[in-house]
């Protein structure tokens, strides 16, 4: 039997490119899957439900639903987020709390929601969506560098509360990957400069970042907790 099947596991930010591969993942496993994103997919196997991850009470309200239709949470993955760009001369404050509440307030919220369950259960797999700019910082982006460096720390501080509970907390680091929020910042030229960045020479896809996620979430790393786990194909060897 796969390990992940009959597990109740929860995505954010599911409706996205990289949250979508890995709730598909997740489901094809056999777990029973639920996705929580502010504009949810619908027809689809798991359990979608609108939620704001910048929200406590959206947050209390899909985790009830989760926990009622679904049962206990043992497996977590944050993968909400919203990129920006701007130069920090430019930078609006309402801008740099937009991006830092959704990619490291809202890891916050949503793992302080569920790590209790999984201390009491004495079990639990939590992986974070981080990305290689939070180590090598971002020119034109310090509000999603910033974010993602606080993701880091996030995670390694709630591994070493949680180490002899039964739960282990990592993160996946991805550089550019090909998603419509990368798109959406990125015209052709700059795309061809973050291309000729990578050594194996194209952008990362979805399914790239799936892999490393569900090692985390699986038994082969029962030892692992605390780490970031960079997937760039080359681009960044911290």
């Amino acid at each position: 039997m796969d390990h992940f099947e009959g597990k109740v596991a929860v995505v954010t930010g599911g409706s996205g490119g990289i949250g979508r591969a890995i709730v598909a993942e997740l489901f094809r496993r056999g777990c029973a899957v639920a996705s929580l994103d502010r504009t949810p997919d619908r027809g689809r196997d798991a359990l979608s439900l609108i939620c704001d991850v910048t929200d406590p009470a959206s947050i209390e309200a899909a985790m009830s639903q989760v926990n009622a239709e679904l049962g206990t949470v043992e497996l977590l993955v944050c993968a909400a987020g919203v990129l920006g760009q701007s130069p920090v001369v430019d930078l609006p404050l309402d801008e740099w709390r937009r991006v830092l509440e959704a990619s490291l307030t809202g890891t916050f919220l949503v793992c302080r929601a569920v790590v209790p369950d999984m201390v009491r259960a004495g079990r639990g797999r939590i992986v974070a969506l981080s990305s290689g700019f939070g180590t090598k910082g971002y020119g034109g982006g310090a509000h999603y560098a910033a974010a993602k460096a606080g993701v880091d720390g996030f995670v390694k501080s709630l591994a070493l509360e949680v180490a002899t509970c039964g739960v282990r907390v990592n993160a996946v680091a991805p550089g550019p990957v090909e998603t419509a929020m990368l798109a959406g910042i990125l015209d052709d030229q700059a795309r061809a400069q973050r291309v000729s960045a990578i050594p194996m020479g194209r952008l990362g896809r979805p399914e790239d970042v799936v892999g490393p996620v569900m090692f985390l979430l699986g038994p082969d790393s029962d030892y692992v907790t605390g780490q970031v786990l960079h997937v760039n194909g080359g681009m960044l060897m911290p």
